[in-house]
């Protein structure tokens, strides 16, 4: 029975010397270890966060840059001048070669119903292709003027068709008279638009 106790004693007191020794458990040994501040990310995470600062940078720098272009001038006039006008000049030509033009001359109803009817329906197509444009290429400060402008002559010549139309209410001349007034309004806006809003 002695020996046993004796053999014990000399292996527990190695096994103490030992862990003494090595002094802390192994978790405690790795959360001792200290790493420098610029070593403590890995090098996948060094890079990303560098070419992170480096977007940074370079994204404030295009701000910078581009300061000048956040605010340019405003557009108010667009190309096309000369082309515009040769097409509101070639659609009163199509309209004079049309066959009921001499009679609408001579004043057949009918044939300046058809005329005028045609005229109008030509020009406002213009109108709206020009508006177009301008929309698109015009500042939007300067386009929402031109629609404020646009919505009002609108109602001026709407309102003036009426009027010239009631001159001859019931008579055969009454919707003669509401187109002439709608192409001559709508002609003469294209080319307020054209001289008014574009340049060569």
């Amino acid at each position: 029975m002695k020996k046993s106790n004796v053999a014990v004693a000399p292996i527990l007191t190695m096994s103490l010397v030992l862990m003494s020794a090595c002094g802390s458990s192994p978790e405690e040994s790795a959360s001792n270890d200290t790493i420098p501040a610029s070593t403590s990310e890995s090098p996948a995470e060094n890079q990303e966060n560098h070419q992170q600062e480096d977007a940074s940078m370079e994204e404030s720098n295009t701000q910078a840059d581009s300061g000048e272009e956040e605010n340019p001038p405003p557009v108010t006039k667009v190309a096309g001048k000369e082309e515009y006008l040769n097409k509101l000049d070639n659609i009163q030509k199509e309209l004079d070669a049309m066959p009921d033009k001499k009679d609408s001359d001579k004043g057949v109803t009918n044939a300046m119903k058809n005329v005028y009817g045609k005229s109008y329906e030509m020009y406002d197509q213009a109108l709206n292709d020009l508006y177009a444009v301008l929309k698109k290429e015009l500042s939007s400060e300067v386009m929402k003027e031109l629609q404020a402008e646009q919505v009002k002559w609108i109602k001026e010549k709407e309102d003036r068709a009426h009027e010239e139309r009631l001159k001859y209410e019931g008579g055969t001349f009454e919707h003669v008279a509401f187109y002439i007034s709608l192409y001559e309004s709508t002609k003469e806006r294209c080319y307020e638009l054209v001289n008014g809003y574009m340049v060569e």
